[in-house]
């Protein structure tokens, strides 16, 4: 037998679905006019904000930490973000008793005495600041947090080394804004033992940093979503503690309130959030779908354009948009064992 061998489907671009659209519609590739290529385009990203209400798209899904800031129980969640779907208060341990050094100037020390009123200041790009742990002395660090001084990007790596000459990336860090004051915290995905830990810059900045946190022991403690009624009749919003519950506010940019407000040592919320999908842009370009949503996209393209251009054509296309996404909907999920479990703030619910 004789296959292909590849898998080149999986990379089709927007142009070959807006052709196979109209070819649905009885119209031939050879007559679709530039119009009817804009009038496409726009049917492409009205079905993808049809596609956000109709369920949870798992591809849509990612996970992210959110700094929180002490006596502060309003955020705004990060764009584009259409909904969250659980979050936990994340706590970890900083461990000191090291030696701190700086490859660049300022004083290194600075970065890990808990005072941000001072800062390890470099002098010179594309520096790091190091913390040696001593002899026989390793730790797996889990999270790592930066608190720059200034608002500056930085284009980070955290290292870990056991003898301070062989590193070993753990975290690489794409370039972003460090708000002065703001601490950002990055998870390790393989927590690896070590004497040594450092943060370094590669993207040509120099490092002002206030706090430079290598963490262990994380914790993750649930908190539960309650409604917009439950949150207005809570009667002290700005009462601070452990955070136990969370509201989203589903404005455009949606905002998460936090009750209690949290203090200090209540720094990180870890969640789930729901992203709005990516518009399609240029026809050379990939939909942001995963593959087994190829024929839903089709199909659901042609029952727009149907609507437009062949009405006569519109009933039969628009029946097998519904059966294509269906069929793929059913299919995109978790392949878990049912749970049935107890919430004693919002009754019983199933998972």
């Amino acid at each position: 037998m004789s296959t292909s061998g590849t898998f080149n489907f999986g990379s089709a671009i927007n142009d070959q679905f807006i052709i196979d659209a109209y070819e649905r519609c009885g119209i031939l590739p050879d007559l679709i006019t530039a119009e009817q290529i804009q009038s496409a385009q726009r049917s492409c990203n009205l079905l993808f904000s049809e596609w956000i209400n109709r369920g949870l798209n798992l591809w849509t899904i990612t996970q992210e930490n959110l700094n929180l800031n002490a006596n502060q129980n309003a955020y705004t969640l990060p764009f584009p973000t259409s909904d969250i779907l659980e979050a936990t208060i994340r706590s970890s341990q900083r461990n000191l008793g090291g030696t701190a050094f700086s490859s660049a100037g300022g004083v290194a020390q600075n970065a890990f005495d808990n005072n941000a009123n001072t800062a390890c200041t470099q002098v010179a790009p594309n520096g790091y600041i190091s913390y040696n742990y001593g002899a026989n002395v390793q730790y797996a660090i889990q999270m790592v947090g930066i608190q720059s001084n200034a608002t500056l990007v930085y284009t980070l790596v955290a290292e870990y080394s056991p003898d301070n000459i062989n590193w070993t990336t753990s975290v690489a860090i794409p370039a972003q804004t460090f708000t002065q004051g703001m601490n950002l915290w990055f998870v390790v995905p393989v927590p690896t033992n070590a004497q040594y830990f450092r943060v370094r810059e590669t993207g040509g900045a120099t490092l002002n940093v206030q706090e430079l946190y290598f963490n262990t022991v994380l914790l993750d403690i649930p908190i539960t979503r309650i409604s917009r009624s439950e949150y207005i009749f809570l009667p002290q919003k700005n009462q601070t503690g452990r955070p136990t519950s969370f509201w989203v506010d589903r404005t455009i940019n949606p905002v998460i309130y936090l009750w209690p407000t949290p203090t200090a040592q209540y720094n990180n919320m870890f969640y789930t959030r729901v992203q709005l999908i990516q518009d399609i842009g240029s026809l050379t370009n990939n939909p942001y779908i995963p593959q087994r949503f190829y024929e839903a996209f089709a199909a659901g393209i042609a029952s727009k354009l149907a609507l437009k251009y062949m009405p006569d054509r519109f009933d039969v296309l628009k029946q097998e948009a519904e059966l294509a996404f269906n069929i793929a909907a059913v299919e995109d999920t978790e392949r878990v064992p049912m749970r049935i479990y107890g919430d004693y703030t919002q009754g019983w619910s199933r998972a």
